[in-house]
């Protein structure tokens, strides 16, 4: 038994296409007639709807982010989150949600900055970002809003701190993001806030695009909590898409990648709460990020431990595996390439039953030997136990038996064939 994941197979898209290019064609005549125009996702964290539930035979301390509970309202308040781009960028453009939201958001001001210790940004590095040449702007419910470009040049994994000003109250976004919150006031230009506190709060900013002299293509990474990160350092960038990040822009045969991360907790593939279910975000968080042009998906463990939760939503293996072929052809028709990952062990989880189990290897089966992904990445490889092979190894997981911890997350990054994103002959076409 290995320890490391495994690529299976030769990447292909029905007609044999290769493995990274597919966005290629679809971009390089964009590239050839507008190349400082071309706009690629660099950082993302989904916007979602739903809180988390907790199950009864569940203690907060097993469930993805603890016990649900409504945020206050902010109001009259400075947000700001720390991103990381993925790429090094000359031009940067911000991303703000209110898809979820039921009443239109008012932004009074928004700024970013690099990113210092604790919150602080660092000082003579703040940019004032506008809204169709504005400072301030009115986000229509259900809707999200793009900022003007920001003329910069910074570096691959630059973190950035984007300040947001609400001077109205406004209901959070529910997907949970640890954030600085100011005490009253607009402090969007100040290098620390008043007040300013480490909340569990939700996501305002969901994506940073980036124009890039490198990178021309982005990999979104499709999942759920372990994809998101849960259980690493927070605000340290140690979720295994982070890590593979790092890795894509230390590697010169893959610096044309960046990447998004479109994880959010709890996700399951075919039914909603918390969040929308993956067939039903696919379109919003992977297919309108710019570039987009690989797609890895890892999603199914909750769909197998909330069928033991919630009998009234219980799948079988069938029903996950139909999800993916759904996932694949609606990849295939926009020439992105998609990527598997075999789900990881959960034995001792608060979900985990022995019908679970049999349906875990099931999927993982069919992933490894279908040949219907256009790749395979072997997470239940990297992390499970090798004497008990239905746990994640103790030394990489957070405790829970179900989220890695940092050494875990980096484990599964490592596992990653970087073979994965370089360059190849493409037959696929966009008509």
């Amino acid at each position: 038994m290995t320890s490391r994941a495994s690529i299976i197979g030769p990447l292909h898209i029905g007609r044999s296409v290769g493995p990274v290019v597919i966005a290629a064609l679809s971009l390089s005549g964009m590239a050839k007639a507008a190349d400082q125009e071309l706009w690629v996702g660099a950082w993302g964290f989904p916007s979602t709807s739903a809180t988390i539930p907790v199950p009864a035979n569940a203690s907060t301390a097993t469930v993805p982010g603890g016990a649900p509970s409504a945020p206050p309202n902010f109001d009259n308040v400075t947000v700001r989150q720390i991103v990381r781009i993925s790429a090094p960028a000359t031009r940067v453009r911000i991303r703000i949600s209110n898809e979820f939201g039921e009443r239109p958001m008012r932004l009074g001001s928004v700024h970013v900055a690099l990113a210092g210790p604790e919150g602080a940004s660092l000082l003579g590095s703040d940019h004032v970002v506008t809204f169709s040449g504005a400072s301030s702007t009115v986000v229509p419910a259900g809707a999200p809003v793009l900022s003007d470009p920001v003329e910069w040049t910074i570096p691959a994994l630059s973190q950035l701190a984007v300040s947001v000003y609400l001077p109205e109250a406004t209901k959070p976004p529910a997907h949970r993001l640890q954030s600085y919150v100011s005490s009253i006031g607009n402090f969007t230009a100040a290098e620390r806030m008043s007040g300013a506190q480490l909340q569990r709060t939700g996501a305002l900013v969901s994506e940073v695009d980036i124009v890039s002299p490198a990178a021309r293509r982005a990999v979104v990474t499709l999942g759920d909590s372990i994809t998101e990160g849960f259980g690493s350092t927070p605000n340290a960038f140690k979720g295994w898409p982070d890590q593979l990040a790092e890795r894509l822009a230390g590697n010169p045969g893959t610096r044309a990648w960046s990447l998004v991360d479109a994880g959010i907790n709890s996700n399951r593939l075919l039914h909603d709460n918390p969040g929308a279910n993956a067939l039903a975000r696919f379109d919003r968080d992977v297919l309108s990020v710019p570039a987009v042009g690989t797609v890895i998906v890892l999603e199914g463990i909750n769909d197998i431990g909330y069928s033991q939760m919630r009998p009234e939503e219980a799948v079988t293996a069938d029903d996950i595996i139909a999800a993916y072929k759904q996932l694949i052809a609606r990849a295939h028709a926009h020439c992105i390439s998609i990527i598997g990952a075999t789900l990881t062990p959960f034995e001792d989880s608060h979900y985990f039953d022995a019908h679970g189990e049999q349906m875990r290897l099931a999927v993982n089966t069919w992933i490894r030997s279908s040949a219907a992904f256009d790749g395979v990445i072997d997470f239940d490889a990297a992390l499970r136990d090798p004497v008990h092979p239905e746990s994640v190894s103790s030394t990489l997981q957070r405790g829970d038996h179900l989220h890695p911890n940092d050494a875990g997350y980096s484990k599964m990054a490592a596992a990653i064939d970087l073979k994965l994103f370089e360059s190849g002959e493409s037959s696929c076409t966009i008509h």
